[in-house]
Protein backbone atom coordinates (compact mmCIF):
# COMPACT_ATOMS: atom_id res chain seq x y z
CA UNK A 1 0.00 0.00 0.00
CA UNK A 2 3.26 2.43 0.92
CA UNK A 3 4.38 1.65 -2.73
CA UNK A 4 1.44 2.49 -4.40
CA UNK A 5 0.62 5.67 -2.35
CA UNK A 6 4.61 6.78 -3.26
CA UNK A 7 3.86 5.89 -6.63
CA UNK A 8 1.03 8.00 -6.71
CA UNK A 9 2.75 10.93 -5.04
CA UNK A 10 5.50 10.78 -7.82
CA UNK A 11 2.98 10.36 -10.77
CA UNK A 12 1.29 13.63 -8.94
CA UNK A 13 4.71 15.65 -8.85
CA UNK A 14 4.57 16.73 -13.22
CA UNK A 15 0.74 17.68 -13.11
CA UNK A 16 1.45 19.41 -9.94
CA UNK A 17 3.97 21.37 -11.48
CA UNK A 18 2.70 21.88 -14.44
CA UNK A 19 -0.19 23.69 -12.85
CA UNK A 20 2.53 25.92 -11.24
CA UNK A 21 2.35 29.68 -11.99
CA UNK A 22 5.33 32.01 -11.37
CA UNK A 23 5.19 35.97 -10.50
CA UNK A 24 7.03 37.99 -12.35
CA UNK A 25 6.98 41.83 -13.29
CA UNK A 26 6.86 43.44 -16.37
CA UNK A 27 8.11 46.72 -15.35
CA UNK A 28 11.19 48.00 -17.10
CA UNK A 29 14.18 50.90 -15.71
CA UNK A 30 12.49 54.42 -16.92
CA UNK A 31 16.10 55.00 -16.76
CA UNK A 32 16.74 53.61 -20.04
CA UNK A 33 13.33 55.32 -21.63
CA UNK A 34 15.27 58.28 -23.39
CA UNK A 35 14.10 61.87 -22.52
CA UNK A 36 13.29 64.72 -25.29
CA UNK A 37 14.41 68.01 -26.01
CA UNK A 38 12.31 70.69 -24.80
CA UNK A 39 11.83 71.79 -28.40
CA UNK A 40 10.89 68.78 -29.25
CA UNK A 41 7.16 69.01 -26.90
CA UNK A 42 4.56 68.83 -27.64
CA UNK A 43 2.86 71.88 -25.81
CA UNK A 44 0.10 70.37 -24.67
CA UNK A 45 -1.77 69.01 -21.16
CA UNK A 46 -3.04 65.62 -21.56
CA UNK A 47 -4.54 62.72 -19.26
CA UNK A 48 -5.08 59.30 -19.10
CA UNK A 49 -7.32 56.93 -17.90
CA UNK A 50 -7.34 53.29 -17.04
CA UNK A 51 -9.87 51.36 -15.58
CA UNK A 52 -9.61 50.35 -12.07
CA UNK A 53 -10.58 46.65 -13.01
CA UNK A 54 -7.84 46.44 -15.26
CA UNK A 55 -5.73 48.12 -12.99
CA UNK A 56 -5.74 45.24 -10.39
CA UNK A 57 -6.46 42.45 -12.94
CA UNK A 58 -3.77 39.53 -12.81
CA UNK A 59 -2.76 37.50 -15.96
CA UNK A 60 -1.59 34.48 -16.60
CA UNK A 61 0.42 33.42 -19.83
CA UNK A 62 2.50 29.71 -20.65
CA UNK A 63 6.30 30.24 -19.44
CA UNK A 64 8.95 27.33 -19.70
CA UNK A 65 8.88 23.60 -18.61
CA UNK A 66 4.88 23.35 -18.40
CA UNK A 67 4.84 26.11 -15.78
CA UNK A 68 2.90 29.70 -15.99
CA UNK A 69 4.05 33.18 -15.48
CA UNK A 70 1.37 35.46 -13.94
CA UNK A 71 1.47 39.48 -13.56
CA UNK A 72 -0.22 42.67 -13.58
CA UNK A 73 0.45 44.17 -16.88
CA UNK A 74 -1.48 47.53 -16.38
CA UNK A 75 -0.20 48.01 -12.97
CA UNK A 76 3.49 47.41 -14.35
CA UNK A 77 3.09 49.31 -17.41
CA UNK A 78 1.59 52.29 -16.00
CA UNK A 79 4.66 53.96 -14.81
CA UNK A 80 6.36 54.34 -18.43
CA UNK A 81 3.03 54.61 -20.06
CA UNK A 82 3.11 57.90 -17.63
CA UNK A 83 7.04 58.70 -18.25
CA UNK A 84 6.38 58.10 -22.39
CA UNK A 85 3.36 60.63 -21.96
CA UNK A 86 5.87 63.18 -19.29
CA UNK A 87 8.52 63.00 -22.39
CA UNK A 88 6.40 64.23 -25.04
CA UNK A 89 3.94 66.23 -23.42
CA UNK A 90 3.99 69.62 -21.92
CA UNK A 91 2.28 68.14 -18.61
CA UNK A 92 0.18 64.92 -17.80
CA UNK A 93 -2.54 64.01 -15.46
CA UNK A 94 -4.45 60.47 -14.67
CA UNK A 95 -7.41 60.84 -14.96
CA UNK A 96 -10.60 59.35 -12.50
CA UNK A 97 -12.68 58.32 -15.33
CA UNK A 98 -12.68 58.87 -19.00
CA UNK A 99 -14.82 62.01 -19.22
CA UNK A 100 -13.18 63.48 -15.75
CA UNK A 101 -14.73 67.01 -16.11
CA UNK A 102 -13.34 68.87 -13.18
CA UNK A 103 -9.85 67.39 -14.18
CA UNK A 104 -9.93 68.29 -17.72
CA UNK A 105 -11.41 71.97 -16.68
CA UNK A 106 -8.60 72.46 -14.00
CA UNK A 107 -5.49 70.95 -16.07
CA UNK A 108 -6.62 72.31 -19.44
CA UNK A 109 -6.90 68.73 -20.91
CA UNK A 110 -6.66 68.70 -24.57
CA UNK A 111 -6.12 65.08 -25.37
CA UNK A 112 -7.13 62.05 -23.40
CA UNK A 113 -5.26 59.10 -23.29
CA UNK A 114 -6.84 55.32 -22.88
CA UNK A 115 -4.22 51.94 -23.23
CA UNK A 116 -5.76 48.47 -23.57
CA UNK A 117 -2.94 45.57 -23.28
CA UNK A 118 -2.42 42.07 -24.58
CA UNK A 119 0.49 40.09 -23.43
CA UNK A 120 1.44 36.66 -24.34
CA UNK A 121 4.48 34.64 -23.73
CA UNK A 122 6.60 31.54 -24.50
CA UNK A 123 9.40 29.54 -23.86
CA UNK A 124 11.68 27.36 -25.89
CA UNK A 125 13.09 25.77 -22.47
CA UNK A 126 11.28 22.10 -21.22
CA UNK A 127 13.05 22.81 -18.26
CA UNK A 128 13.05 25.89 -16.80
CA UNK A 129 10.24 27.92 -16.22
CA UNK A 130 11.19 32.16 -17.16
CA UNK A 131 9.63 32.69 -20.57
CA UNK A 132 12.15 33.02 -23.12
CA UNK A 133 10.08 35.35 -25.31
CA UNK A 134 7.51 38.11 -24.07
CA UNK A 135 5.37 40.13 -26.47
CA UNK A 136 2.99 43.01 -25.41
CA UNK A 137 0.83 44.88 -27.58
CA UNK A 138 -0.70 48.14 -26.78
CA UNK A 139 -3.71 49.45 -28.20
CA UNK A 140 -3.75 53.26 -27.58
CA UNK A 141 -6.91 55.22 -28.17
CA UNK A 142 -6.47 58.94 -28.48
CA UNK A 143 -9.22 61.36 -28.00
CA UNK A 144 -9.74 65.10 -27.46
CA UNK A 145 -11.73 66.18 -24.40
CA UNK A 146 -15.35 65.84 -25.93
CA UNK A 147 -14.52 62.22 -26.52
CA UNK A 148 -13.81 62.23 -30.17
CA UNK A 149 -11.14 60.34 -31.67
CA UNK A 150 -8.11 61.89 -33.16
CA UNK A 151 -5.70 59.07 -33.54
CA UNK A 152 -5.62 54.91 -32.75
CA UNK A 153 -2.37 53.38 -32.56
CA UNK A 154 -1.21 50.07 -32.07
CA UNK A 155 2.65 49.15 -30.88
CA UNK A 156 4.13 45.73 -30.41
CA UNK A 157 6.75 45.60 -27.91
CA UNK A 158 9.42 42.46 -28.04
CA UNK A 159 11.25 40.90 -25.06
CA UNK A 160 13.85 38.14 -25.96
CA UNK A 161 16.21 36.31 -22.61
CA UNK A 162 18.11 33.26 -22.77
CA UNK A 163 18.93 30.81 -19.49
CA UNK A 164 22.21 32.39 -19.06
CA UNK A 165 20.63 35.92 -18.90
CA UNK A 166 17.52 35.58 -17.08
CA UNK A 167 19.30 33.30 -14.06
CA UNK A 168 18.77 36.29 -11.92
CA UNK A 169 16.17 37.94 -13.57
CA UNK A 170 13.57 35.77 -14.13
CA UNK A 171 11.35 38.78 -15.75
CA UNK A 172 13.93 39.77 -17.66
CA UNK A 173 11.98 38.60 -21.64
CA UNK A 174 9.11 40.57 -20.25
CA UNK A 175 11.13 44.05 -18.82
CA UNK A 176 12.81 43.87 -22.46
CA UNK A 177 9.42 44.01 -24.12
CA UNK A 178 7.87 46.50 -21.91
CA UNK A 179 11.26 48.71 -22.76
CA UNK A 180 10.51 47.53 -26.53
CA UNK A 181 6.88 49.27 -26.69
CA UNK A 182 7.67 52.54 -24.20
CA UNK A 183 10.61 53.58 -26.67
CA UNK A 184 8.08 52.57 -29.70
CA UNK A 185 5.64 54.61 -28.17
CA UNK A 186 7.27 57.39 -27.36
CA UNK A 187 8.71 57.78 -31.05
CA UNK A 188 5.02 57.24 -32.41
CA UNK A 189 3.87 60.23 -30.53
CA UNK A 190 6.65 62.82 -31.62
CA UNK A 191 5.96 61.45 -35.34
CA UNK A 192 2.22 61.89 -35.24
CA UNK A 193 1.26 65.88 -37.00
CA UNK A 194 -2.45 64.79 -35.51
CA UNK A 195 -1.26 65.78 -31.72
CA UNK A 196 0.13 68.77 -32.57
CA UNK A 197 -2.91 70.42 -34.22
Amino acid sequence: MKKLMRLATVLAMPVLMAACAHPITLKSDLERIPSVQTQQKIPKSVGYYIEPILLASEVTTPGGGGDSVKYFPYQDIEPGFYKVLSNVFKDVNRLKSAQDGEAISKYDISLIFTPMLQTSSSSSSALTWPPTKFTTQLTCKITDKNGQLILEKKIMGDGVAQFEEFAKDHSLSARRATEDLLKKLQNELLESPELRK
